[in-house]
């Protein structure tokens, strides 16, 4: 993703969406859960991050404190702009950082899965499984598509419940169909990408959709998400098989 608030071109977004469906449907084959296969430590990119920043939160004067702010905000290491005149066919995107990655199967311990990114079963504390990193990458794609989140959250000053409550009010409200599916959801996306011809907006939203369904068992499988049309759109049939 880059910073400059700019929408991607659709290109751009499908290339990246059929890398990390790859990566993904290789880590859930292998039910990858205690090691780190592409752990971001295996890869350094020194010219690609910024050193990072520490900055202790201070409470303005006057105010109450409670235990919602973190202890310190570190702004991105991302250098501004760096993809943005990229040639998408030449990006290579990997799958790193799996520390509180868990067997498939044995999904018991707590996730480690920031707030905005969370699936409506992790939300309501209810059983999870696989399914959340589907939601995830949905929410990841979206944010790439359009470099803003889907569901933008709210935390500072908040209890946790009730961010949980906002955050489930924004997934019923961008996600109800409105008497048609994905209308909604449609619509919000087509706002934000002014760049997308109609058809390349509606091919992402129901890709999308795929992913972001609320019930986890209506989810699509990785694997199957890259038999989507939207993976293989413009792409010759020799070049599809050969990516495939």
């Amino acid at each position: 993703m880059t910073t400059s608030g700019s929408p991607h071109d659709v290109g751009y977004v499908r290339a990246i969406s059929r890398q990390l469906l790859l990566g993904l449907d290789f880590l859930h084959q292998f039910a990858t859960g205690e090691y780190d296969v592409f752990s971001y430590r295996n890869y350094k990119y020194p010219r690609l991050l910024q050193p990072p920043e520490f900055s202790p939160v201070k409470w303005l004067e006057g105010t109450i404190k409670d235990d919602s702010p973190p202890k310190y905000l570190t702004p991105t290491q991302r250098r501004r702009g760096l993809l943005d005149n990229a040639n998408w066919s030449t990006l290579v995107a990997r799958i790193g950082d799996l520390g509180g990655a868990q067997w498939i199967g044995h999904c018991d311990e707590q996730t480690v899965t920031a707030l905005g990114l969370r699936a409506p079963e992790l939300v309501q504390q209810d059983i999870w499984d696989a399914g959340i990193d589907i939601w995830c990458l949905g929410c990841s794609l979206f944010e790439l598509a359009t470099n803003e989140p889907p569901f933008p959250l709210g935390v500072f000053g908040l209890a946790r419940q009730e961010i949980d409550n906002d955050h489930n009010a924004l997934i019923d409200q961008r996600l109800s169909s409105n008497g048609q599916r994905g209308e909604n959801f449609t619509n919000y996306l087509r706002a934000r990408l002014p760049n997308f011809t109609v058809d390349s907006v509606e091919s992402l939203a129901s890709f999308l959709l795929l992913m972001l369904q609320k019930s986890r068992q209506r989810r699509l499988s990785a694997k199957d998400l890259l038999q989507s049309p939207f993976c293989w759109m413009g792409l010759s049939i020799k070049t599809a098989v050969n990516t495939k």
